[in-house]
């Protein structure tokens, strides 16, 4: 099934990833802040219906331990960022569809990862202000993603829905690359709590 979810989601994920600010934007405040808006609006809206999907309690997966919400929050609260007020739509989901947006959202914690490490000195952010999200699990990362990738695969396994943890995956990549399009939302923001 990873594979497939790989394979589907390759330009979807270039796609976003060439809409967001490059790393050197990330590397100052109003680049920083533009991206932590976005991501905190996007991440409002898709967490908790990925975590409503019937089945997710299914899954082994623990929301309390996945969810990227409260991280994202508490950095625009420790660099008095003002969040983003819209929200994009969101679909009710499955189980399997719901896995494989998560897929998205979890695997944004591996380049996370390697963001903040080229942020982190720049923008005067560490993991305790300014810089939860990008930090992900910490050295926990790894291993976290491969514990949400054998459940999963697990799901799957007991109860079908490959296409539709695609059909997610791809859903959420699409639905990032149209948030991040809609104006305002990757609208520059300087913060007074950031160093350059």
């Amino acid at each position: 099934m990873l594979s497939s979810l790989k394979s589907a989601t390759a330009a979807h994920h270039e796609r976003v990833e060439a809409a967001m600010p490059s790393l050197d934007q990330l590397a100052t405040p109003e680049g920083y802040a533009s991206a932590l808006r976005a991501l905190h609006g996007f991440h409002a809206a898709w967490e908790p219906a990925i975590w409503r999907a019937p089945g997710m309690g299914d899954t082994g997966l623990v929301e309390a331990d996945r969810r990227k919400l409260p991280q994202l929050e508490r950095d625009l609260r420790a660099l008095g960022i003002e969040p983003v007020v819209q929200r994009p739509p969101v679909d009710e989901m499955d189980a399997a569809t719901a896995l494989g947006a998560l897929y998205v959202l979890e695997g944004a914690t591996l380049g996370g990862r390697v963001i903040h490490r080229h942020i982190a000195g720049p923008l005067g952010i560490t993991p305790a202000h300014g810089g939860a999200y990008y930090h992900g699990y910490g050295e926990l990362t790894g291993p976290r993603w491969k514990e949400f990738c054998a459940a999963a695969e697990s799901y799957v396994a007991r109860h079908g829905g490959e296409s539709r943890a695609v059909r997610g995956a791809v859903a959420c990549f699409g639905a990032l690359e149209a948030w991040l399009a809609v104006p305002g939302v990757l609208a520059p923001t300087p913060t007074a709590a950031l160093t350059s």
